[in-house]
């Protein structure tokens, strides 16, 4: 893909891009928690933006700036 971002991802390319752990992401899909996943077939993908709403909804604290 040339300059488009791809929508759906695998767990390694959420570990590459996220820093989000494949086995963590694994454990989750076990406990249904976590980032919501389709499933085609035998393959699991993420879907960019419910990973980046996941993330956001995670987020603790405010940003504080001292300047």
């Amino acid at each position: 893909m040339s300059n488009q971002t791809k929508e759906l991802l695998n767990e390694k390319e959420v570990q590459r891009e996220f820093g989000i752990n494949a086995r963590t992401l694994q454990r989750e899909r076990v406990y249904q928690s976590g980032i919501p996943y389709h499933k085609i077939g035998r393959r699991v993908f993420y879907r960019r933006s419910d990973i980046e709403e996941f993330l956001t909804t995670c987020k603790v604290g405010q940003v504080v700036r001292y300047d």
